[in-house]
């Protein structure tokens, strides 16, 4: 009878542990307020960090700064997770691997770089959408992890459209 009986209190534990968490707050959001990012376009200028999407823009002196104020001056939510497409735009290229190691993007986002800002980031963005740079932000990671450099996919603006023309030592 004890046998059967022991069980017990690791059940009243676990069903104790499943009431507590469905009974914490969780934040919750308007979806009229939240902004997700496809398309985000990071550059290095005059020394800030811009970090810009969707109509969102945030400024820094470093990415944890731009990040925290794209988040702050946006009206709503900003959805990063969201992000298929990165563009890391002339210097913006250095700032990589601190948007990396701060963990805001998506793993499989799209990795590429661009001399100078695209005249529309999201006809950019959804050039990449169908034509993959070849470069996720979770294989930076993983060279990041194993001490090895990337080379970033060179996307280049044409009269028509956008094309992926070659790389960039990164």
């Amino acid at each position: 009878m004890k046998k059967r009986l022991a069980f017990l209190p690791a059940l009243a534990a676990a069903a104790a542990a499943i009431a507590l968490l469905s009974l914490l707050p969780f934040p919750r959001h308007d979806v009229a307020d939240l902004r997700p990012i496809e398309t985000l376009t990071v550059s290095y200028e005059k020394g800030l960090v811009r970090l810009s999407g969707s109509d969102c823009l945030g400024l820094g002196n470093t990415v944890a700064e731009a990040l925290e104020d794209l988040k702050r001056s946006t009206d709503g939510h900003v959805f990063l997770s969201t992000a298929t497409q990165v563009i890391l735009v002339g210097l913006g290229q250095e700032l990589l691997p601190l948007l990396v190691k701060a963990e805001a993007l998506r793993p499989a986002a799209s990795v590429a770089a661009m001399a100078r800002a695209p005249s529309d980031p999201a006809a950019a963005g959804r050039y990449l959408s169908t034509h993959r740079s070849g470069l996720t932000v979770q294989q930076v990671a993983a060279a990041m992890a194993q001490g090895t450099a990337v080379a970033l996919p060179l996307l280049t603006e044409t009269e028509g459209g956008y094309r992926l023309a070659g790389y960039v030592p990164g």
